[in-house]
C-alpha cells in the first residue's frame, strides 16, 4: 500500500515548481521497485506530456539514528520538482511497481498498488504559496535533516 503523507498544493500557476513537494510512504516489506506518478485530469484521463520533474523515483528509509523499529520499516519517496505546464484541475495518480522477471516475455512493470492525491488547481496566473500543515512540515523538516531526500525549501 502507498500512502501520501504530503499532499501536493491545492492550487499552483502553470509552469511553477509545486510546493509542497509530493512525499508517499510504503511499508519496507512491500519491496516496490519503485514509485511512479502521473497527471490525472478532472475526467480521469492520464495526460502525457504535460507533467514534469521527478516522475519515478524509488523508495528509501528516513536514515534517524534514534528511530523507533515502526519508523524503519518505511520507505519514503519525494517528488520534488513536479511541475505542471497547463492550467487546469487535475490530481496526480501516484503508482507503486514492482518488476516481474518471471514473465516469459520478458522483465514487466507491475502497478502493485496506486492511489490519487487531492485535486490540484492550476492557474495561468501566480497563486498564494500554500503552508503544509503541522504533520506535513515535521515530516518535511525530517526527511530534509536526516534524508538526504532533496526537500526544497518554502518559496518566498
Amino acid at each position: 500500500m502507498v500512502t501520501v503523507e504530503v499532499q501536493p498544493p491545492t492550487q499552483v500557476q502553470a509552469g511553477a515548481i509545486m510546493y509542497p513537494p509530493l512525499v508517499v510512504s510504503s511499508d519496507i516489506g512491500d519491496a516496490y521497485d519503485f514509485v511512479q506518478v502521473a497527471l490525472v485530469d478532472s475526467y480521469g484521463r492520464v495526460l502525457e506530456d504535460q507533467l514534469y520533474g521527478t516522475l519515478s523515483t524509488s523508495g528509501k528509509p528516513l536514515d534517524e539514528r534514534s528511530a523507533s523499529r515502526s519508523t524503519r520499516s518505511t520507505e519514503y519517496s519525494v517528488f520534488p520538482d513536479l511541475i505542471v505546464s497547463y492550467a487546469g484541475t487535475y490530481s496526480l495518480q501516484v503508482s507503486a511497481i514492482r518488476m516481474d522477471y518471471s514473465s516469459p516475455d520478458g522483465a514487466m512493470a507491475v502497478i502493485a498498488a496506486s492511489t490519487m492525491t487531492t485535486q490540484i488547481i492550476v492557474y495561468d496566473q501566480s497563486v498564494a504559496a500554500e503552508i503544509p500543515s503541522p504533520d506535513e512540515q515535521t515530516l518535511l523538516r525530517r526527511l530534509r535533516r536526516n534524508g538526504g531526500f532533496g526537500i526544497p525549501r518554502a518559496p518566498r
